[in-house]
């Protein structure tokens, strides 16, 4: 079952700011992993670090800047309607 992104209803703004929030959270995050990454002795925890964190930013920058989630994740958004 496929919805448009038409039938879908907006994050409500409340939610856009805290996905901000995590946004500019998890741009520092990023910035700390690569800073790991160079001054600390190589462990693979470096890597789960960068994918949790890319992960954070890519959901959240697209809630902020798009006011939808990301095409994996449009099935949390109810429709315009209210139904």
């Amino acid at each position: 079952m496929s919805i448009s992104r038409e039938q879908l209803a907006k994050v409500r703004t409340p939610f856009r700011v805290l996905a901000g929030f995590i946004f500019v959270l998890s741009f520092f995050a990023l910035l700390a992993t690569v800073t790991f990454a160079f001054t600390e002795p190589y462990d693979h925890i470096i890597w789960l670090l960068g994918i949790v964190t890319f992960g954070m930013s890519y959901i959240s920058g697209h809630v902020v800047f798009t006011g939808y989630a990301p095409k994996f994740l449009l099935f949390t958004h109810g429709a315009k309607d209210g139904l």
